[in-house]
């Protein structure tokens, strides 16, 4: 494309985004927006200041042009979001309701950036795979990180009980091994510095008995504790959990249905543009008719 065949793109390119400020027609405002970061293989959100000359006031102008009608047509292709004038996305209308995510008016998609939103989708494909056990699985989950640090106590103190259980087979063995004439005399008194250190080793071991018993009751007092106070929480969370299901299954088919609505989003909507003048000339020639 030589200069002339340049200037003269950009002339009619103008001319015709122009026009379609002054017509409101969001569908050729977003066609230019569109055309114009295919051409020039720029991101969308840099689209508008590339054909406003950068004028953050203009860029603010249109984007809140093309907000409206944006919000206003997802509040109508999925009903259970509730989407404010700036684009937050709430999920239902429910008490401890989830912030879904954040309508991008350039791309047309809701942007999800936090990892609360992200892991909304998550989170319904887990209940959606078994709804009746959703709540006990999290709960017994909630349960065993919880009680890790106590289970370890447990083990450790079992096993501490074990030696010191086996502390008397090991000395009544010693003593039948030194009775014997004259060679166990001999191996008496060899082996006795050795022996002499036999009750302290008795006495470690019990009190380590005693202080992993010790360790164990806090530990599981502590547990306890935290599953309580957390336990309220999950099942504040599986029950918005159940309300948001509920909600998709009233409107789609599956949950599968509703992750590809919603990466069509953008597709859907130029399509509603698309239809839009043909639905309205079809309505005004119903009436001209009736």
């Amino acid at each position: 494309m030589d200069i002339e065949k340049s200037l003269d793109y950009q002339k009619r390119f103008f001319t015709n985004f122009a026009a379609a400020w002054q017509d409101h027609s969001d569908l050729d405002l977003y066609r230019g927006i569109d055309a114009t970061a295919d051409a020039l293989r720029l991101d969308l959100s840099e689209v508008p200041g590339y054909i406003l000359a950068y004028d953050k006031q203009a860029q603010s102008e249109l984007r809140a042009y093309l907000q409206k009608g944006l919000v206003e047509w997802l509040q109508t292709y999925i009903p259970f979001f509730e989407v404010s004038a700036d684009g937050i996305v709430m999920f239902g209308d429910w008490y401890h309701r989830r912030q879904f995510g954040v309508l991008d008016v350039w791309t047309r998609q809701i942007m999800q950036y936090s990892d609360a939103e992200r892991q909304i989708l998550p989170d319904l494909e887990t209940y959606a795979a078994d709804p009746e056990n959703y709540l006990k699985k999290r709960l017994a989950n909630l349960h065993d990180e919880a009680y890790s640090e106590a289970d370890h106590l447990q083990s450790r103190l079992e096993q501490a009980q074990a030696a010191v259980a086996a502390e008397p087979d090991a000395l009544t063995r010693s003593s039948r091994e030194r009775s014997g004439g004259f060679k166990g005399l001999m191996k008496n008194f060899i082996d006795q510095p050795e022996d002499e250190a036999a009750p302290q080793s008795s006495q470690t071991d019990s009190s380590e008995v005693a202080s992993l018993q010790s360790q164990l009751k806090d530990a599981r007092a502590e547990a306890q504790a935290r599953y309580d106070e957390e336990k309220r929480q999950i099942q504040v969370e599986a029950a918005v959990t159940n309300y948001e299901y509920q909600a998709i299954i009233s409107q789609y088919s599956s949950l599968q249905q509703f992750e590809n609505s919603l990466q069509h989003i953008a597709d859907s909507y130029m399509a509603s543009l698309a239809a839009g003048p043909q639905l309205a000339a079809q309505k005004e020639s119903d009436d001209d008719n009736a």
